[in-house]
C-alpha cells in the first residue's frame, strides 16, 4: 500500500512539475516564453499633430543562451513601421533602413534617439503626449512580442547628442 501510495505522489508531482515546465516555456498560442525576450522602457517621442513621423524606443533583452533578431514591428494606424539604425556617414547624421535587429545571446539592444529605432511613417493620427501606442514585435525565432509604448517628450540630453553628433 506505501509504494502504490508513494508511487501516486510522485506522479502527481511529475505532472505539477512537467505542467509548471510547459507553463513556463510556451505562451497560451504554444509560442516559447514571452520572457526568453523582455522590453523595458517603451516610448515614442512625441510630435506636432501634423508629423509624417515618429520614432519608437526601449530596451530588448535576449535571455536566450542563442543570438535572437527582431525582424519587424508592426501597429495599427500607420502605412508602415521600419528597423533603422541611425548613422554619421559623409558628415551627416543618416537612418538607414535595417532588415533586423540582433540581440546577443544574454545581451541586451537598446534602441534610442540617435541609434538603433523603430521608425513610424505616416500616422493616421499622431498619438499626443502621455497615450500609449501598442507595438507588435516579431523576432527570428518564431516568437513574437505586444508592447505597450507610451508617447512622452524626448530627454533634452538625447538632443544635445545628436547636435553634437551633427557638429
Amino acid at each position: 500500500m506505501k509504494k502504490i501510495t508513494l508511487n501516486l505522489v510522485l506522479s502527481l508531482l511529475s505532472l505539477v512539475f512537467a505542467t509548471q515546465i510547459n507553463a513556463v516555456t510556451h505562451d497560451h498560442e504554444g509560442q516559447y516564453d514571452m520572457e526568453t525576450i523582455s522590453v523595458d522602457n517603451p516610448w515614442v517621442r512625441s510630435a506636432p499633430p501634423n508629423a509624417p513621423i515618429l520614432g519608437a524606443f526601449m530596451e530588448i533583452s535576449n535571455h536566450s543562451d542563442g543570438n535572437i533578431k527582431l525582424l519587424s514591428a508592426n501597429t495599427k494606424g500607420y502605412k508602415r513601421l521600419e528597423l533603422h539604425k541611425t548613422v554619421f556617414q559623409g558628415g551627416m547624421m543618416k537612418m538607414i533602413k535595417q532588415d533586423f535587429m540582433s540581440i546577443p545571446a544574454h545581451g541586451k539592444l537598446t534602441l534610442k534617439p540617435g541609434s538603433w529605432h523603430i521608425m513610424m511613417i505616416q500616422p493616421k493620427k499622431v498619438p499626443r503626449e502621455g497615450d500609449s501606442v501598442v507595438i507588435k514585435l516579431v523576432f527570428d525565432n518564431g516568437l513574437s512580442k505586444t508592447i505597450y509604448a507610451k508617447v512622452r517628450k524626448g530627454r533634452a540630453m538625447d538632443s544635445k547628442k545628436m547636435m553634437h553628433h551633427q557638429h
